[in-house]
């Protein structure tokens, strides 16, 4: 079996050499040696360079380039590193981050392994701190897991092991990458589009993942608009796919599933409450447009109090879905508020709970917008 693995990468001089040593000895270790590719969107501070003059065993290839897609971001590097896996007859790609800390040799193991076993799609499966993946928690799992019926608990974890079957499938229509999905849309894009498809997917168990998480109300409006924008667009894409699901069905795990309790996750409580409400006040006339009456009632009460229920938090998402398929919304950027609202709710109510604890209010969130999913499709 061929493996590649892939490494997207932007300014991460800091962290990338462990990620392609990781990756190296798990290639040399389980498949006699293998290649390290690394896209880079134009870094300035030397990760190209790190890249090419780290030690790796015999058998382990590195190359290194500057993707050309003309859209910088992730999945543009994504997108080169599939064209540079196909030329070369790879049977696997396995992608990692390039900011990774708690990747092992047998991360590239447990992601290829499945591949060789029938399955087209191999998504992450690690203990993440409760406050780490905001985007993932209170948007992305819920709703994949609601429209589609498959319980991926990370459908953009960033990591993940393809097929060359799957590839070609992701490279079919040029068109998807001058979207969202050339920046960090890729990712829900990668696993809407393995699900909806109908490939055979898989979840590997990983253990922790221990990265460079970002504190959301600092830093991830931007992913946050790229992400849901995506996952709208991949909605009237797949409406005849999702529209007949009634059900969540659980994907199966490779490998055994670690608990423990992960590094902390910094979050700063105050700064999203503040945001949310300056943001509301920008983006108040095109919600207004947008959501449902009842809706839109429930969120100006939600940003008094911060206390966000999982049914309103569905009926935003479903009537935004509906406002972005009808052109009342160009873009995911007017949630942005409400998702740092979502988001504060869920810091205060877990403020004294273990990860564990926290996972249980994610996993009923998923059950929560199934249960409201006729409302959803009334409206659409």
């Amino acid at each position: 079996m061929k493996v590649i693995v892939g490494i997207p990468s932007y300014n991460n001089a800091g962290t990338i050499s462990f990620v392609v040593k990781q990756a190296a000895e798990g290639l040399k270790k389980y498949f006699g040696g293998g290649i390290i590719v690394n896209a880079d969107g134009g870094s300035t501070d030397g990760t190209r360079e790190v890249v090419l003059n780290t030690k790796v065993p015999d058998g382990v290839k590195i190359y290194s380039f500057v993707y050309r897609w003309p859209i910088p971001g992730k999945g543009s590097a994504i997108k080169e590193i599939m064209e540079f896996a196909l030329k070369r007859n790879a049977d696997v790609i396995v992608f990692v981050d390039s900011d990774l800390r708690s990747i092992t040799p047998e991360w590239i193991y447990r992601f290829a392994k499945p591949i060789g076993e029938s399955y087209d799609f191999v998504a992450p499966l690690y203990v993440r701190h409760k406050w780490d993946g905001t985007i993932t928690n209170n948007i992305a799992y819920p709703m994949t897991a609601s429209l589609y019926g498959k319980d991926v608990r990370q459908p953009i974890g960033g990591d993940f092991g393809i097929s060359r079957k799957l590839v070609e499938i992701y490279l079919e229509d040029e068109e998807i990458w001058k979207t969202h999905v050339a920046r960090f849309g890729v990712d829900i894009f990668l696993t809407t589009t393995a699900i909806a498809r109908g490939f055979k997917i898989i979840q590997t168990s990983l253990g922790m993942k221990i990265h460079d998480p970002k504190d959301p109300a600092a830093s991830l409006g931007p992913m946050f608009n790229q992400v849901v924008g995506t996952l709208f667009m991949l909605m009237k894409k797949y409406e005849n796919i999702w529209k007949n699901v009634r059900t969540i069905k659980p994907v199966p795990t490779f490998g055994e599933l670690e608990k423990g309790e992960p590094e902390p996750v910094k979050v700063t409580l105050r700064l999203l409450e503040i945001k949310a409400r300056e943001l509301f006040v920008k983006h108040k006339p095109v919600l207004k447009k947008a959501l449902n009456e009842e809706t839109f009632k429930g969120i100006v009460k939600a940003l008094e109090t911060f206390e966000f229920e999982d049914k309103l938090w569905s009926h935003v998402l479903y009537d935004s879905a509906v406002a972005y398929k009808n052109g009342i919304l160009s873009e995911a950027k007017p949630l942005v508020p409400l998702y740092f609202a979502k988001t504060a709710d869920f810091i205060k109510k877990t403020m004294n709970m273990s990860t564990l604890e926290a996972e249980k209010l994610v996993e009923e969130r998923a059950k929560v917008f199934l249960e409201e999913k006729d409302y959803l499709l009334e409206r659409w």
